[in-house]
């Protein structure tokens, strides 16, 4: 567990699935995903996800978990698969400071990659905030 004055980076456990779950769900609406998964099916895949090769570690303000991050470690990079603060707590650098926690704790010395949707601007311009670089754009067509 990782401590600040105003932070707790703490890495997940079982009985979080639930709560990441809702926050993922929350997560997909913010950012204007397409995923059209409910709240049981996205606890089923985090669990799936997190006894796999995945991990998740919770923001925690000391009086209330207020987001939390999900990344894989790959050969060349970290991949961020997810990103999620509370919308009342965006715009106070909590996102800002739990990143720079997650970096010195658990991404130290790597290269780190995170997608994010072409029309989630708050989201892009917070990665840029963060240090992040434009490196590729990602095109589909639904060709029904």
């Amino acid at each position: 567990m990782l401590r600040t004055k105003t932070m707790i980076i703490r890495l997940a456990t079982n009985k979080d699935h639930p709560l990441l779950a809702e926050m993922n769900y929350q997560l997909i609406k913010d950012e204007g995903h397409s995923n059209p998964m409910n709240l049981s099916e996205l606890q089923d895949r985090m669990t799936s996800w997190l006894q796999g090769d995945y991990s998740a570690a919770l923001i925690d303000t000391e009086s209330e978990i207020v987001g939390y991050a999900l990344w894989r470690i790959k050969k060349k990079h970290i991949y961020i698969r997810q990103f999620f603060v509370q919308p009342e707590h965006r715009q106070k650098h909590t996102g800002s400071m739990a990143i720079q926690l997650l970096k010195q704790n658990h991404w130290k010395g790597r290269s780190l990659r995170i997608e994010v949707l072409i029309n989630n601007y708050q989201g892009h311009s917070f990665w840029q905030s963060v240090g992040f670089e434009d490196y590729c754009l990602t095109m589909d067509c639904n060709n029904v």
